[in-house]
């Protein structure tokens, strides 16, 4: 699949915002491979026997060098063509349901074609990367299990609230303390209070840069002791919490 990165893209091929009318088309092999995003209107595309339905708002991925039949309604859409490393064989399609990302990533690779910024050809590859990024992503959290999905929503919910565990959240979603382990540690490579903590210390972080007193963003972001805070955040960051405020500038 083109959003797991197994076959690489080797370069951009152009960026165009295309429209019109409804009709029936033949397209014949073309050496690039074009990634859509549709703007209005809906297709139905044949390739080697099968057929392939899209809808406004929907990513079309359609390889190089492969021919199909397609019969559109009147259409808008957003094209990135580019060339990969190997010829994958059938077309992709993916109902994205945060399209605004998807839209915003092709309205700047196609400002950046069209005005031939420097660099733009490495500048549209990261935002066609953005794009794969945002889909593996989708895709990969529609393959979750709902009870595990209820957990980390619960977490990103309550973080800031002092005391939360493991165990409230278990209790919260109906799941026992080693099943959220083990998906957290298959998905995200991290154990779930390492989750919390991570996420408190990027809100403590941006209070501090905002303006927050130590012991405020301490306080906000769940951590109950402000030395236990400061502890925290000098393993983490490799700084004291006063130096959050100019980190990373």
């Amino acid at each position: 699949m083109l959003y797991d990165c197994k076959n690489p893209i080797c370069s951009v091929e152009g960026v165009e915002h295309l429209s019109w009318q409804a009709g029936s088309f033949e397209i014949q092999p073309r050496e690039y491979s074009a990634l859509a995003f549709r703007l209005d209107g809906s297709a139905s595309i044949t390739a080697a026997g099968k057929e392939y339905f899209v809808d406004t708002n929907d990513l079309l991925y359609l390889p190089q060098n492969l021919a199909y039949t397609a019969r559109y309604t009147d259409t808008e859409m957003m094209v990135i063509h580019f060339k990969t490393a190997q010829d994958d064989p059938a077309p992709q399609v993916f109902p994205f349901s945060e399209s605004g990302i998807v839209y915003k990533n092709f309205l700047s690779a196609h400002t950046l074609w069209k005005n031939k910024a420097p660099g733009h050809p490495a500048l549209i590859l990261s935002n066609l990367y953005e794009i794969l990024g945002q889909l593996w992503e989708q895709q990969t959290l529609e393959q979750l299990p709902e009870p595990f999905l209820k957990a980390v929503s619960f977490i990103n919910h309550h973080f800031r609230e002092n005391g939360l565990s493991v165990g409230d959240v278990c209790a919260n979603v109906g799941i026992s303390a080693t099943y959220l382990r083990q998906f957290f540690k298959k998905h995200y490579q991290k154990t779930p209070v390492e989750y919390i903590t991570n996420l408190r210390l990027e809100h403590a972080r941006t209070l501090i840069s905002c303006g927050a007193t130590v012991e405020e963003a301490a306080t906000e972001s769940g951590f109950g002791d402000t030395k236990y805070f400061s502890r925290i955040v000098k393993k983490h960051f490799g700084c004291t919490p006063r130096e959050l405020k100019t980190y990373g500038k």
